[in-house]
């Protein structure tokens, strides 16, 4: 097929670097049972499993 007779010109390809997530503003606690006994939670941005971040603050104010 030749780009030119084609409706939709081919679209760039993105060069910025992927989105990197610092898992800071929502957490949800809907992890495994294993999981949320050893203080993980999961970002809600990015999916992954963290260590909660309010136990992290609880020991910093000791």
């Amino acid at each position: 097929m030749n780009p030119e007779e084609s409706k939709h010109a081919p679209q760039p390809l993105s060069m910025s670097p992927p989105c990197v997530c610092t898992h800071s503003r929502l957490i949800s606690d809907s992890v495994s049972e294993e999981e949320h006994a050893a203080g993980k939670v999961r970002c809600v941005e990015c999916g992954t499993v963290i260590p909660d971040p309010r136990f992290q603050q609880e020991d910093k104010g000791s």
